[in-house]
This record gives structure tokens, C-alpha cells and sequence, in this order.
């Protein structure tokens, strides 16, 4: 069901590259500097079968920890009860006693940063753990309760036979990056379950069990950005034995082609599919298992066909009848999964609700709930999403969301909007349309900002594009809101000329109202504005095709109207404003007739 819109190598055009390996690693500017907002603990605490091995770190010569030849207290794994590195004051909220153990590399904060390059943190188990002994078979899981935050760090759990080679059964890669953009630490605590039936054999011999730190990012590790860890934390260590009955679901899927569209114009309207992946992790096999939607309390209903599912084995659960809107209106879709057995542990089966809506005009990828934002420190960028056309449509604008506050978007920032199509066989953009550069007021702060583009573009049906928001220089903030799929959302990082995927979706949709006024529109309306920079006086010429009343609003950088006017315009003609009593800086020109706007960038010396 899922498309990939990029080739599987390396596409270069006109110097642009398409990073597709990855998210964009984050800098140091991305770095959320401030302590962990208070968590409630996380609800997947499962019941399980029998434990069959602990660990409460009470006994720290239980562990070998190897530090990468780093020492002191703020590099690497130590084992303690208190919390010692520069994120976290309280660490760790666990009940069992005894202590916890900690990661920790350097402190990013301060003048001189003291993270380690080039590490690899572990901490194993002293001695092997004989499950065939405990009476366990390869039916077990590893369970653990943990803290933290994922950065550029990668986290891992691994096991080995012979305390030499060693596998990797887990990592962090499940959780959410926290920095500026947004995400989250994890809930304190987490607890985090590995099933090991499909890694073991049937008569397992003993396992150490390791965890594992390093970078995310080898192959830029002379990088400290790369190195930052705000912490992990592990407490309570167990082998498990695994639940008779357990379906989980390891993913889910919903949308026209592989897009989850959150808004869908009713002229953009297309099938839409639903599907999981369902593993069962316990011991017996289940039958007749069966993925369910139900949408809008019975106006649709659809399931997948019935399936048998071996213990281990992990199924797709397609819903047959993929389901086409027909009204504008919103929509929420309840997920299930039914069986014939009774599930032992039902929190892992768990399906969120999905909620979207037809519309008159917008297209949304995202979901409508701002959460951080997309920037790159003080260099330009773009950044935006995907969408599918299937009926040829006029698009006159792009929509976004501009982050305010004190963490947000600069007022005074040179922002512009873009639109591309994608070329189906090598995967490049290629540039349509883009707006006339704007310069951010107060007021574009947190609310729904149309960016018009200077040419109406005539989107052709069964063809991808690509819209985004972009500046040139500092100070722009993106608002995201929700999760995209890789390889459909995307950043271009000005510095290196790259496009990077991301994973959290830019608040960037189209707007397809056929109202919205475009600059210039056949010549309606243009304009020049000189001199600019200017000391005392502006002079404005405007070029119409017929009689116009102008409305002229020039605007300091907080929204303030300080200069206001109007004149009468047929064909060519000029005006003045007096700018002399005003204090030097940037004001924002926007002149307004019945048949659109035009804003222009105006500097006081």
C-alpha cells in the first residue's frame, strides 16, 4: 500500500541531493534545554507469565560496565540511587528498591560542551542467565523499566551466548526525538517489553544481556551534536515468561496510497485503506483474527478476512473494502481486533482512533494539533509534505502555521512559499510556482497564514507535489503537527543543498478556494516602490487594467498600522507617503484592491 516517491540511490539534479538514509541529524540549536516536564507512567504495563530472572541494581558486581576508557561520574554507566547527569534532577521514579543505573555523556549546556566523541557505552550482565534452568523456554521476554529522551543517541538491547558477539533484540528508535521541533521524554517510568520466542531456540542456551549507547549517526562523529544524551535510565531488569494468548499490533496504516490525509478537499476525494500488522507473541496459536473499523457509529463498517496466526509469526491484516467519503464533514474510524481466544495482555492491541475530515478547499497531511516546530538554526531552509492529486485542480495558495512565542518565529523574517511537482521516474522536484516574499508580522503568529502564489498552478490528476514553506535566512519556525511516514515530508537544508526527509509533519497544506486573490493576476494589479530604502518619502506606482480603488497599509513589524491611504488607479499612476516621523527600521507596504493584494518589503533609514 505504501509508495516510496524517491529511488532507492542517491538522486542528484541541478546540485540538489535527496538524503534518504535518514531524518537531518539536530544541532545544538534544536537542543530542548530545560528538565523533563513531569510524566505519568506509561500504560503498558502488561501482565505477564512467570519471572524467571531479575534485577534491581541493589548489587552493582551484578554488571560489568565497560565506559570506553572515560571515567568520573558524568561519562558513561554507572549504578548509584541518585540522578548525576545535567538533564534530569530526580532521574528514574521506580518502587522495587534497591538503585537504578544511569547513561550519561558530558553536559551539552555549558561554555565549554565536555561531551565524549567517539563511544560506545555498555553495560552487561557479570554472568550468563540460564533460562532452560529457570524452567523457561524460548517463550520469554525481556521487560525493564526505563527513562530519558532520545536525541541523535541510539539506545540499544542486546543478548549474547557467548558474552562476545552480540545481537541486537531493541533500541530507541520507537520513540520521538526531543528538541525544539517537539517530541517527548519518556513516560517515568516506561516499561519496555522484547519478546525473544523469535530470536531463541527452542532450548535456548544462556543469555548475558547487554545495553548498549552510541550515536545515531557514525558517519558524522566528529560531530558533537551527535554525541548529546540527555540520559537513559534502566531500572528493574526481568526475564519473563511469555503470556498464552497475545496479539499485538506492531503497526498501522491508513490513507489514499500510503498518505494519511487529515483534510481532503471534496474534489480530492479517493479510497481510502486500512491496515495493521499483528504479531502473536504468546504461546498458542490464534484463530479467526480480524482487524474492524467502524466509522461514525455504524455508516460504515468494514473487516479484514479471518486469519490464523502461528505463535511468532506476524500477519497483515488488510480491511477488504477500502472507504470512500461522500460528504464534506468529519469522520472518526474506532479500530478493533477480535479473535477467537480471550488476549492475555490487551494493552499492546490497542488501535488510537483516527479522525479526519472532507473540506471545501484545504488539503492537510498534518493533524491539526501543534506540537514543536521545524527550523535549522541560522540557516535557510525549506520544509513541507507531499500530497497525491487525482482530479485535475487549480491551486492558488499554500497554507501554514508560523510557531510564536519565545522559542517561535522571528518578526521581521523574509518567509516565501514553493510548490513542486515530483518527476515519476527519477523522483526530483521540480520547481512550478512560489509566492512573493513576506515579511512576518505579530499577527501571522499561531494562526492559519495563506501564502497566495504569484501564478495560479493547474495541478495535473495521478501526479505527486510537493508544498513547503521556506526562508532564506534566520528566524523561521514551522509549526508540525503529527507523524509522517519517511520519504514524505521533507526538509532542504540551505547550507549543504539537501533534501532530508523528516519525520514530524510541517503544518504546509494546500488551499485550492478558488477566491483567494493572486498578485498580479494577469497584470491586475503591480507595483514598484521607491526609493527603498527610503529617509523621508515613498513613492508608489501602480499599473491596473481598469479603474481601482487602492488601499494602501503600511505596517510596522508588531501588525501596527502606522501609515494608512487610498488613491484612484487606472492604468499608471503614482502616489507618495510621508515616512519622514518614523523610526528607522522594517515596515511591511500591503496595498489592497477588489481584485487582490501586493506586499512589499519597506525599509526606513
Amino acid at each position: 500500500m505504501k509508495k516510496t516517491i524517491l529511488t532507492s540511490t542517491l538522486v542528484v539534479l541541478a546540485s540538489v541531493a535527496f538524503a534518504q538514509k535518514q531524518p537531518k541529524m539536530h544541532t545544538f540549536q534544536d537542543l530542548l534545554l530545560k528538565p523533563a516536564a513531569a510524566q505519568l507512567p506509561s500504560n503498558n504495563d502488561k501482565t505477564v507469565g512467570v519471572t524467571l530472572w531479575s534485577d534491581n541494581f541493589s548489587n552493582a558486581s551484578n554488571w560489568v560496565i565497560d565506559n570506553s576508557g572515560q571515567s568520573g561520574i558524568d561519562f558513561g554507566w554507572n549504578i548509584n540511587s541518585t540522578s548525576d547527569g545535567w538533564w534530569s534532577t530526580a532521574g528514574i521514579t521506580s518502587t522495587s528498591g534497591g538503585g537504578n543505573a544511569e547513561l550519561v555523556n558530558g553536559d551539552p549546556t555549558v561554555a565549554s560542551p565536555t561531551q565524549a566523541l567517539n563511544v560506545i557505552y555498555t553495560m552487561t550482565t557479570a554472568t550468563p542467565i540460564d533460562i532452560a534452568a529457570l524452567g523457561g523456554s524460548n517463550q520469554v521476554s525481556i521487560m525493564f523499566q526505563q527513562f530519558g529522551a532520545r536525541f541523535n543517541d541510539l539506545q540499544e538491547i542486546q543478548i549474547s551466548t557467548d558474552g562476545i558477539s552480540f545481537t541486537t533484540v531493541g533500541d530507541n528508535l520507537d520513540k520521538s526525538v526531543l528538541s525544539q521541533s517537539g517530541g517527548a521524554a519518556y513516560p517515568n517510568p516506561d516499561t519496555k517489553m522484547i519478546n525473544l520466542a523469535t530470536i531463541l531456540p527452542a532450548n535456548p542456551a544462556p543469555i548475558y544481556i547487554r545495553f548498549s549507547w552510541t550515536t545515531n549517526y557514525p558517519g558524522s562523529a566528529t560531530n558533537p551534536n551527535v554525541w548529546i544524551t540527555y540520559g537513559w535510565y534502566i531500572d528493574d531488569v526481568k526475564l519473563v515468561t511469555n503470556a498464552t494468548n497475545d496479539i499485538s499490533v506492531t503497526g498501522s496504516t491508513w490513507g489514499t496510497a500510503g498518505l494519511p490525509y487529515y483534510q481532503i478537499p471534496v474534489t480530492q476525494v479517493a479510497p481510502i485503506d486500512f491496515e495493521v500488522k499483528a504479531f502473536n507473541g504468546g504461546v498458542n496459536t490464534q484463530s479467526n483474527v480480524v482487524y474492524n473499523i467502524n466509522i461514525n457509529s455504524g455508516q460504515f463498517t468494514g473487516s479484514s478476512t479471518p486469519t490464523t496466526i502461528l505463535s511468532l509469526d506476524t500477519a497483515t491484516l488488510t480491511v477488504l473494502a477500502p472507504y470512500t467519503p461522500s460528504t464534506i464533514g468529519t469522520y472518526t474510524v474506532v479500530n478493533t481486533i477480535t479473535a477467537d481466544s480471550v488476549d492475555d495482555i490487551t494493552a499492546n492491541n490497542v488501535i488510537s482512533n483516527i479522525a479526519f475530515s472532507v473540506t471545501n478547499y484545504l488539503y492537510a497531511r498534518d493533524n491539526g494539533t501543534p506540537s514543536g516546530s521545524t527550523s535549522n538554526g541560522t540557516n535557510g531552509f525549506e520544509s513541507g509534505n507531499l500530497f497525491d492529486i487525482w482530479t485535475n485542480q487549480q491551486v492558488k495558495a499554500i497554507n501554514t502555521r508560523l510557531l510564536g512565542g519565545t522559542s517561535g518565529t522571528v518578526v521581521g523574517t523574509e518567509i516565501f512559499s514553493k510548490l513542486y511537482s515530483v518527476d515519476p521516474t527519477t523522483g526530483n522536484f521540480v520547481f512550478e510556482a512560489e509566492s512573493d516574499p513576506y515579511l512576518v508580522t505579530a499577527a501571522d503568529l499561531n494562526t492559519a497564514l495563506v501564502m497566495p502564489l504569484n501564478t495560479p498552478v493547474n495541478m495535473l490528476a495521478n501526479t505527486t507535489y510537493l508544498a513547503v514553506m521556506g526562508s532564506y535566512s534566520t528566524g523561521l519556525k514551522v509549526a508540525n503537527a503529527g507523524a509522517s511516514v519517511p520519504q514524505t515530508s521533507y526538509f532542504l537544508d540551505m547550507v549543504d543543498n539537501t533534501w532530508y526527509y523528516q519525520t514530524a509533519t510541517p503544518i504546509v497544506r494546500l488551499n485550492f478556494d478558488p477566491v483567494i486573490g493572486i498578485n498580479e493576476i494577469n497584470g491586475v494589479i503591480s507595483s514598484s516602490v521607491y526609493p527603498n530604502p527610503a529617509t523621508t518619502e515613498l513613492t508608489i506606482e501602480l499599473t491596473t487594467q481598469e479603474i481601482e480603488n487602492a488601499s494602501m497599509f503600511l505596517l510596522d513589524l508588531s501588525g501596527k498600522i502606522v501609515r494608512n491611504q487610498t488613491t484612484t488607479v487606472s492604468g499608471t499612476s503614482t502616489t507618495t507617503m510621508d515616512i519622514s516621523s518614523l523610526s528607522a527600521g522594517v515596515y511591511v507596504l500591503k496595498i489592497t484592491t477588489a481584485n487582490g493584494s501586493i506586499t512589499k518589503k519597506v525599509v526606513k533609514k
